[in-house]
């Protein structure tokens, strides 16, 4: 009898699990969250008007950025996302009808910020950033639809996921949905100025700062504990820490962290990889005051003290030991002709190394992945430019390179652990 009446236990809660479970899957447990009266469709007038507005929502959010090709068509999509499970490719987001966007509704696209949810009722991947969209404005997103669906149509086809997500996987995305999206409000402080609030609720909202900056949990889902801490591998290379406290480690100012952000171009170095295309596509085109309000929000810590930057680095005693001579040397010899004997930099040429925040970072990834495989020829705003440096994968080995890394992080990154050649070998190019 006792048996029975625990193997009829079981029975239940099982069917009530899968009851549960097929209920997530149906999506009865993500309602919508557009607001109401967004099935009625803007007017040709306040299209006109929203504009202006949504342009410039459109560069915080990197829109075209992250759906346009460095050489293909604007807005077409095609830009790759690798993940452990696969490779997501960004969408074509122009208004044409057939393999872009141009059927959406008002309502279709309320519906795909704030819920990550498109016409159909299909699921977007994350890679598409709607935990972050989600707290954007309503009227603000009327902005958008009306800007992108202004930009001129393109006919390109969509690029095929791979890996898992060739697979009928978009019901699922419901599961990971109700652990890793939650229901999230622009950020608000007591006493906070209007330009804390301007930049709070495009760093946290549209411009999506966090979904590289913050550390990712084994679903791939965004770490709201740790904002901002960077730490994950994107593109090869490891995303810095931007929270307050770090940038004023590594110099930074309100005013030069709004340098940086609006040229891409500082003296804690230039912009690379995925934030060359932040700070070339968004940023640099953004208006200054949005600017200046985002790098004020970043600067500003958690008890809502505006910090102030740290002395620059001075050289550790590890630099003048005699094991990394040659490193030195290998700097003089190599890289001081561009990057200056004090690591200064040359304007328009090459980019400091004193301070350098690819110096200064934990890590050595960055450091070691630059000069290994080097940087191409980069134009930033205001006409200024950085000259090709090349790699030195086939011209240093990796004991050279190791001993040069190690020379260059004492001496200008406050970072006194040798690199290994066993560290440059495990992210050096295949010969």
């Amino acid at each position: 009898m006792r048996r029975n009446r625990l193997r009829n236990g079981l029975l239940v809660l099982a069917v009530v699990v899968a009851l549960i479970a097929i209920a997530i899957l149906l999506g009865l447990f993500r309602p919508s969250t557009v607001a109401p009266g967004v099935e009625q469709p803007l007017t040709e007038a306040q299209i006109q008007e929203l504009l202006p507005r949504g342009r410039e929502l459109a560069l915080a959010g990197n829109c075209m950025g992250c759906h346009s090709l460095p050489d293909g068509p604007r807005g077409a999509g095609g830009v790759p996302i690798g993940t452990p499970f696969g490779t997501l490719y960004s969408t074509n987001i122009t208004p044409d009808k057939t393999f872009g966007i141009g059927k959406y509704t008002r309502e279709d696209f309320h519906r795909v910020l704030r819920d990550g949810i498109a016409p159909g009722n299909r699921n977007l991947y994350p890679g598409m950033p709607f935990v972050f969209t989600h707290i954007t404005r309503p009227e603000d997103i009327d902005a958008l639809y009306a800007y992108i669906m202004n930009v001129p149509p393109i006919a390109e086809p969509n690029v095929a996921n791979t890996g898992v997500f060739r697979l009928p996987v978009r019901p699922f995305m419901n599961f990971w949905a109700l652990i890793n999206f939650p229901d999230r409000q622009p950020p608000a402080r007591e006493g906070a100025s209007e330009q804390w609030l301007r930049g709070a609720y495009l760093v946290e909202g549209l411009g999506h700062c966090g979904a590289c900056h913050t550390p990712r949990n084994v679903t791939m889902g965004v770490s709201f504990s740790r904002s901002l801490e960077g730490g994950d591998v994107v593109d090869g290379l490891v995303v810095p820490s931007i929270t307050a406290h770090t940038l004023a480690t590594r110099g930074f100012t309100p005013s030069s962290l709004s340098q940086y952000l609006g040229t891409g171009v500082s003296d804690q170095g230039t912009a690379f990889g995925s934030m060359y295309t932040v700070t070339h596509f968004s940023t640099s085109a953004m208006q200054p005051a949005d600017v200046e309000a985002i790098a004020t929000y970043l600067m500003t810590d958690n008890d809502g003290q505006l910090l102030t930057p740290a002395k620059g680095p001075e050289p550790l005693p590890e630099a003048s030991d005699p094991t990394l001579q040659i490193g030195r040397l290998s700097y003089m010899s190599a890289c001081a002709g561009c990057h200056g004997t004090q690591g200064e930099g040359i304007p328009n040429v090459a980019p400091p190394m004193n301070g350098n925040i690819a110096v200064l970072m934990d890590s050595p990834v960055n450091l070691l992945t630059v000069i290994l495989q080097g940087i191409p020829t980069q134009t930033f705003a205001g006409n200024q430019r950085m000259y090709a440096m090349p790699g030195f994968a086939d011209r240093m080995s990796a004991e050279e390179v190791a001993g040069l890394a190690s020379w260059m992080r004492a001496q200008w990154g406050r970072q006194g652990k040798a690199i290994t050649a066993e560290q440059v070998e495990s992210i050096a190019p295949a010969k």
